[in-house]
């Protein structure tokens, strides 16, 4: 595989979990994320894979997530560091005002046995 195949299947399968979890499809989120995944939300919440399926089928609804331009950096043939801005529509579970957060994210992607997944994702806030 090129560096541009794999970048283009690497955006491909970011749109996906941005899809995946504003439709509620925690199956194929589960898919994207690797088992030893290390979440830090842009509050300093820091979560495993259950944890932030938990949080995300219960805490929160995605209402839309949106994406800037994203850097791919590659580290070796099976890792990739993916960065870039980040906004955020949600609304807490049962609550009626939805909340917009930019920030930027930075994404750890690996290869492995399952395909490209997501090992680390980290989110900071946008300055105010």
């Amino acid at each position: 595989m090129t560096t541009a195949s794999v970048t283009a299947e690497l955006l491909a399968l970011e749109q996906e979990r941005r899809r995946a979890l504003v439709e509620e499809d925690y199956s194929r989120v589960a898919e994207l994320f690797a088992d030893d995944l290390v979440y830090v939300h842009t509050t300093g919440l820091v979560q495993g894979k259950a944890q932030y399926l938990e949080y995300a089928k219960s805490a929160v609804e995605y209402l839309d997530i949106e994406r800037g331009e994203l850097l791919i950096r590659f580290y070796g043939e099976g890792v990739a560091v993916m960065t870039g801005t980040q906004c955020n529509t949600l609304r807490k579970r049962g609550g009626d005002q939805s909340i917009r957060g930019e920030g930027f994210a930075t994404q750890v992607w690996t290869f492995g046995e399952q395909g490209w997944q997501i090992t680390s994702f980290h989110g900071s806030r946008a300055p105010n």
